[in-house]
């Protein structure tokens, strides 16, 4: 089984923790940028995420809190990165699989630069996500340092 570097995709300046957008579009526009600053993606990166999103939704409803896993092929990616991101109110997406509508304020942007690793990040999500204290302890963490050192913990 392929083994993932977690704790090396997620990094400090990859959390927004305080993101005022109205939708899905400025959402995008806004983290893209910032790691395209930072050096995490490449130009093409918005419009991929955009593209891919209308086609193959990224929206899950799990057990205790909706969430959406926006992410794009690697030839977009230039480092691998787990982009914690947190808006100050729920925005409308869809579901992934169903493309039902679905309100979301947490997102997890998936930087992946190996295509097998996808399904393992994404089933670790879901193993995260069915954990009662995980999500509580994830709602309730609005600081950049404790959510990094949070992640760090959990991604372990």
């Amino acid at each position: 089984m392929t083994t993932i570097d977690y704790k090396n995709m997620i990094q400090k300046d990859c959390i927004f923790l305080n993101l005022k957008v109205a939708d899905r579009h400025e959402l995008f526009e806004q983290v893209g940028e910032k790691l395209k600053h930072i050096g995490y993606v490449k130009d093409t990166y918005v419009d991929a995420l955009n593209e891919r999103e209308s086609e193959f939704p990224t929206g899950l409803m799990t057990k205790y809190l909706p969430i959406s896993l926006p992410h794009v092929d690697s030839v977009n990616v230039n480092r691998a990165f787990i982009a914690v991101v947190k808006n100050d109110k729920p925005i409308h997406m869809l579901q992934m699989g169903s493309n039902e509508d679905m309100q979301c304020e947490y997102f997890f942007f998936l930087g992946i630069t190996d295509s097998s690793h996808q399904v393992i990040l994404l089933q670790k999500f879901m193993q995260l996500l069915r954990d009662k204290s995980f999500v509580d302890r994830l709602i309730c963490i609005n600081n950049v340092d404790d959510m990094f050192e949070f992640m760090q913990e959990k991604f372990n």
